[in-house]
């Protein structure tokens, strides 16, 4: 009896002077603290309204910061009520990890978004291409062209394209419209067309043998991707398998054997095991990505 009320002073003593020191540390540098919390959040926000922006789905500052701050706390006490069955101290470790993933969720999201928009506009590409020879050796124009891009090809091409009109409609060069969709689009097929239609528009040639030339390059290119894309699936469904099995050794052996398992979630020796499982799972996910990431 008496060790066990030695260990709860112990313990709260130690939560003292932890939550002192903390609290020492935050009134001393709350200044510094608090810039910093609030240059993460609006650098945060302001990534997400730039990618937002570029995606044609325009958000307020506000709502970025609606979006980063829900999942936070959402997260954080789903983590706080889960952790909170396995023991006082382990909820605001699981509140805080929880709340760091669905910090990190939007981010994720959206730049996935704009990677997948950014692939699709470049499969587009080679069409958008052999349309645009086409209807100059039709005798059409280049601004003419670009209204046959914007009328003829789906999502995301005739929306860039389309942007383009816009801007020119207003008084931008088509020139400098042409660049601006370069930057909202960080494809290099696209920056490669845009640099053809500059320089010849500026020293002349024949835009429709440029475009031919440049759609089979650019055709070839996405050939030989998807073959390496093929070959490095096989990788991939091994890194998958490899970091998940561990998830899957440990739902089963809670079914089979829960008052084992359950000293991983209440036990600081079990806890410290566990977060060294994660940490070792995160740097074999994040090695075998880098591993298969093969630039083209």
């Amino acid at each position: 009896m008496i060790h066990k009320v030695l260990e709860y002073i112990l313990l709260l003593l130690g939560i003292t002077l932890v939550g002192g020191a903390a609290y020492a540390a935050i009134f001393f540098q709350y200044d510094k603290i608090e810039g910093g919390m609030k240059g993460g959040m609006a650098d945060y926000a302001d990534e997400l309204y730039d990618y937002l922006d570029r995606m044609f789905k325009r958000r307020t500052l506000n709502q970025c910061y609606v979006m980063i701050l829900a999942p936070t706390i959402g997260f954080s006490l789903a983590g706080l009520v889960f952790g909170m069955n396995f023991g006082i101290l382990v909820g605001p470790m699981f509140a805080f990890i929880f709340g760091f993933i669905g910090y990190k969720i939007p981010r994720i999201l959206v730049r996935s978004m704009f990677q997948r928009r950014v692939e699709l506009f470049d499969r587009q590409l080679v069409d958008a291409l052999n349309m645009m020879a086409n209807a100059i050796k039709s005798g059409l124009s280049f601004l003419q062209v670009i209204q046959v891009i914007e009328r003829e090809m789906p999502k995301p091409c005739s929306e860039e394209f389309g942007m383009v009109l816009k801007e020119n409609r207003v008084g931008v060069n088509l020139s400098d419209a042409l660049l601006n969709m370069s930057r909202r689009m960080p494809s290099e097929d696209l920056f490669m067309i845009i640099n053809s239609v500059v320089t010849l528009s500026q020293q002349g040639g024949d835009l429709s043998e440029a475009f031919e030339t440049i759609a089979e390059t650019i055709r070839e290119r996405q050939r030989v991707t998807d073959k390496i894309r093929t070959f490095a699936q096989a990788g991939l469904t091994q890194a998958v398998i490899l970091s998940s099995l561990p998830v899957v050794m440990l739902a089963l052996q809670w079914i089979i054997q829960p008052n084992y398992v359950i000293l991983l979630f209440n036990t600081p020796l079990g806890i410290a095991f566990l977060l060294a499982t994660l940490l070792m799972i995160a740097c074999g996910v994040l090695w075998m990505k880098k591993i298969l990431t093969i630039d083209i």
